[in-house]
Formats: structure tokens, C-alpha cells, sequence
């Protein structure tokens, strides 16, 4: 009788250094860092007092902003990227940074002055759930800064073929078919859900496409969403 069990794939996304290797480096790091700095437009520095950061770990959104009103970071990730906060804390003495692990995490009460969340919620589970759950962190007078990929729009998916043949051998990828597989485990939550969450919770928001600007997942690679947490619908 067949076995009808999970694929095993090469599958080092991950592991070392490859993510910041394949994805900040060239054309990509160009993409990313116009991605983070997106994230800025508008932000008060009233906003940057305490902030907590979703998947932050590998590639902390903090190197992208002014830093002098930060008084505190906190970022939630694997506990692989725990020795970060050590990293952080050597470059940035006057911020008082924490780390949590994602697996158990516990968040205090309307303590944060902004979540930001780049390329972290697209890896969620259940994402209107889990959301939900990080709100009550979040002040009154609070934003929320989220950046996703355009997955799985057309121009999105023509860009991950064309730097599968830059990937494959950083992350040990067969052909296209096992990249295609690890990025559905990867990126479980497509976009467009994402957005409808977003949609049907906040009354207002600002949406900011990149890099053609029209409102368009197919046409752009980037969706960067801000809004406020006192335009939730209570």
C-alpha cells in the first residue's frame, strides 16, 4: 500500500545566513530597502517610542529609521535570532531592546506605541486569528506599519522564476516544482487575505504599491499598509 506522506525537499531558506544572501543582495537588497523606507512615510516620532516588531530577527527594520525617539524594541521571532539583541544593543546603546520567542510569546497590555510587521504576516497561520491577538499590545494612540509581498500576483510570481535560477543552489532546490512547494509552506497566507482582514477591521488606512504605484497586487511586488489602531472596528 502507497504511503501518502509530507515531501521531503531540500529546503534551506532559512538556515545560515541564506535569506539575507538571496534577498538583500543586488537587485533585491535595491527592492527591500525601498520596501522598508516606505514603511517610514508619514510616521510620527511620537509613534517610535515603543515598538514591536513581528519577524524582525533576520533583518530588523530598525537600521531603516531615525532612531533618536526609540526608547524601547521589541522583536518577536525564532529563538535563533535571540543573539541579534546583543548585536542591536552594541550599535544602539541608548535603546533598551527584548527579544521574545514567537513559539510562546505573551505581550503586555496597550504598552506599544507601533507594530511593525515587514514580510511577517504572509508566514501566518490562521492569520485573522493571530492578528487579533496582538492588538491588545497596542496603545490607543498607536499605528501599525505592515509591509507583504504582492504573492501571489503576476509580477511577483514572474520575479520568484527568475531568481529561482539564483536561489536553487543556496537553497538546495531541485527544480522549479520544489521551490514552488517550500514557498507554499512558506508563504501560507496569500496576500489578498491579508488585505480583506485589514479591510474589514479598519476603517482607514493608507496603502502604498511598489513599485508602479497603481493599486494593483498583479502589477507591483510590494503592498505597504499603514494604519491606526483607534480606526479599528470595535
Amino acid at each position: 500500500m502507497k504511503k501518502f506522506s509530507i515531501a521531503k525537499i531540500n529546503d534551506n531558506v532559512y538556515k545560515k545566513n541564506n535569506y539575507l544572501e538571496t534577498n538583500y543582495k543586488g537587485l533585491a537588497k535595491i527592492l527591500y530597502y525601498f520596501n522598508h523606507k516606505i514603511l517610514e512615510i508619514g510616521v510620527k516620532k511620537k509613534y517610535n517610542k515603543y515598538l514591536v516588531e513581528i519577524g524582525g530577527g533576520a533583518k530588523p527594520h530598525l537600521k531603516y529609521m531615525d532612531t533618536n525617539s526609540i526608547k524601547e524594541y521589541t522583536i518577536i521571532d525564532d529563538i535563533k535570532y535571540k543573539k541579534r539583541i546583543l548585536e542591536l544593543s552594541k550599535e544602539n546603546k541608548k535603546i533598551s531592546f527584548k527579544f521574545i520567542n514567537y513559539k510562546k510569546f505573551k505581550l503586555p497590555k496597550k504598552k506599544y506605541t507601533r507594530l511593525i510587521a515587514s514580510h511577517s504576516f504572509e508566514h501566518f497561520n490562521n492569520f485573522e486569528k493571530n492578528f487579533l491577538k496582538l492588538l491588545p499590545s497596542l496603545k490607543i494612540d498607536s499605528i501599525l506599519s505592515i509591509a507583504l509581498p504582492c504573492d501571489p500576483g503576476i509580477t511577483w510570481r514572474l520575479l520568484q522564476y527568475l531568481y529561482y535560477f539564483k536561489q536553487k543552489k543556496t537553497y538546495g532546490w531541485e527544480n522549479f516544482k520544489e521551490k514552488d512547494l517550500s514557498h507554499s509552506r512558506d508563504h501560507c497566507t496569500p496576500v489578498q487575505n491579508i488585505q480583506k482582514v485589514i479591510n474589514y477591521y479598519f476603517k482607514n488606512k493608507k496603502n502604498y504599491f511598489f513599485p508602479f504605484l497603481v493599486p494593483s497586487i498583479n502589477l507591483n511586488i510590494f503592498l505597504i499598509i499603514q494604519t491606526k489602531i483607534k480606526d479599528f472596528r470595535y
